[in-house]
């Protein structure tokens, strides 16, 4: 409706300034004008081309354009939009050697996106207003150009007006609208917005061009929705070259483009914004995390948010003559339990680690070892404890499972049950002579029957126990089926919980 009242206005204040034309002549002058844009001008598009072809004044007192309206070649152009992207101010030479400035932003509103220009004064107004990404601004009396591109821009320069505007206007939607998730990106998508995590280390590669040689920077970037590849060139190489792991970025004017595979990457170049760091007026940036349960062996780059049900001690063990130290923590979501390696410097963490903790895993892989599925976190992962959560709950604590369904588990479970018969005790002896002893029990849930061998301190616990007590094992790990019968085994990080006496 406010478009239609726009170009009413517009034939009005033509006709009212060409008292030769009757409106159905200046309809037709219209509608010409739209096909000569083939489809790509609105009424009132053409209706301003128009009155600029006529020598038709159209002043700022008409309504605001809308930002999908704009075509290339309109003078007096006043518009209010968002700020979705404020690019650093940049310094160049004039025809008469003093030095110029310009600033660009990427305004939008609920019909589109537009970059705009501002120069020298005005980009000195901007710079001195502070960061603007999120803020709604009118601009007056600007001018729309075609970029080299092909797209119009809007530029603003001696005469315009910018004023930054309070930030409850309700009319104007939040910067979230302008950016995409990545899941939702098509190749027939020309430009996006996206943020996301940093998935992968930059991989830097060489190229030679016509000016010489140019450099290629990919890496994974990933969001709650999906991942995609991020291509970034030349300048943006250098940008991008000491990004890491888990570090949040947001792409501004990314150029969509199909991968030789032909799934869509996101590329940067020269018209392109990258911002390093949480956006402020976004919510913070989430990569897709998995669950527990859907870990498999072999997967790289993994997101995890969990609760920690136990932590271990540090372990230094040697490996081709070189010493190692890890650390090993229990950890689980609603889906189930697994254990988590820590290694190296990533094993001071365990001080501040507490059972109950929440953490949020950035760029771990899973490793297959003895049957056990578990997952480890090195030089370039990152762990975060207790993170500020907005878009999600917290993680909570996985049901036990019943001992029917052990079959083809591969991870640490918590098991509930009853003692059938007495402990049997043993002692063996490790491989450089070390005691130890172990507890065997046979354990029923109502489903059916397991066999579970407590080590050490636990073998102790289990000593005094009588048949018919019930217990809870947190962190037993189901092992593979003897003569038909399913077999647990406790570690590390196993807890065991008296429920109560006998039945």
């Amino acid at each position: 409706m406010q478009n239609r009242v726009n170009f009413e206005e517009i034939i009005r204040r033509i006709l009212s300034q060409r008292h030769e034309l009757k409106r159905d002549e200046l309809l037709r002058l219209i509608d010409s004008k739209k096909k000569e844009a083939q489809g790509l001008l609105s009424d009132e598009g053409a209706a301003r081309l128009v009155a600029q072809d006529l020598l038709v004044r159209i002043n700022s007192k008409i309504s605001e354009v809308k930002i999908g309206d704009l075509v290339s070649g309109l003078n007096d152009v006043t518009l209010t939009g968002v700020v979705i992207g404020q690019w650093p101010i940049k310094e160049f030479r004039k025809q008469d050697g003093t030095i110029g400035r310009l600033l660009k932003l990427m305004l939008g509103d609920d019909t589109g996106t537009i970059r705009c220009i501002l120069w020298n004064g005005k980009a000195n107004q901007a710079s001195a207003s502070g960061e603007l990404q999120g803020r709604i601004i009118r601009v007056a009396h600007g001018y729309t150009r075609s970029s080299l591109s092909g797209t119009v821009e809007l530029n603003l320069g001696d005469r315009s007006e910018i004023t930054v505007l309070p930030a409850d206007i309700e009319k104007y939607p939040n910067i979230p609208k302008f950016f995409k998730k990545i899941v939702d990106i098509k190749l027939t998508d020309k430009e996006v917005n996206i943020t996301g995590k940093v998935d992968s280390p930059p991989r830097i590669s060489a190229f030679t061009k016509d000016e010489g040689v140019g450099k290629l920077l990919r890496l994974t970037l990933s969001d709650e929705s999906g991942t995609i590849e991020l291509v970034a060139w030349n300048d943006k190489v250098e940008e991008l070259s000491n990004i890491e792991v888990g570090d949040p970025l947001q792409v501004i004017g990314g150029r969509v483009r199909a991968s030789l595979s032909g799934n869509p990457e996101v590329h940067i170049g020269n018209g392109s914004l990258v911002l390093r760091g949480e956006p402020k007026y976004l919510r913070p940036v989430l990569r897709r995390r998995i669950r527990i349960s859907d870990l498999q062996p072999n997967q790289k780059n993994l997101s995890l948010l969990a609760r920690i049900l136990n932590v271990g001690e540090p372990v230094e063990s040697m490996n081709d003559g070189k010493k190692n130290r890890y650390g090993m923590l229990l950890i689980g979501d609603e889906s189930g339990l697994i254990r988590l390696f820590l290694w190296d410097d990533k094993t001071k963490l365990l001080e501040n680690m507490r059972e109950g903790d929440i953490i949020l895993i950035d760029g771990a892989k899973t490793i297959k070892k003895n049957d056990e599925i578990s997952i480890s976190v090195g030089k370039y992962g990152k762990l975060e404890l207790n993170p500020k959560l907005v878009a999600c709950e917290p993680p909570g604590y996985p049901a036990p499972v019943i001992i029917r369904e052990l079959r083809d588990i591969c991870r640490p479970v918590i098991i509930e049950g009853a003692l059938v018969g007495e402990p049997e005790v043993k002692t063996v002896y490790s491989r450089n002579g070390e005691t130890i002893k172990v507890s065997n029990i046979l354990l029923d849930d109502g489903s059916g029957m397991v066999q579970i061998s407590f080590w050490r301190d636990l073998a102790e616990k289990m000593t005094n126990l009588n048949s018919g007590t019930r217990i809870r094992a947190i962190g037993v790990i189901p092992k593979p089926m003897i003569s038909g019968k399913s077999t647990m085994t406790s570690n590390q990080l196993t807890k065991v919980e008296i429920l109560r006496g006998k039945k």
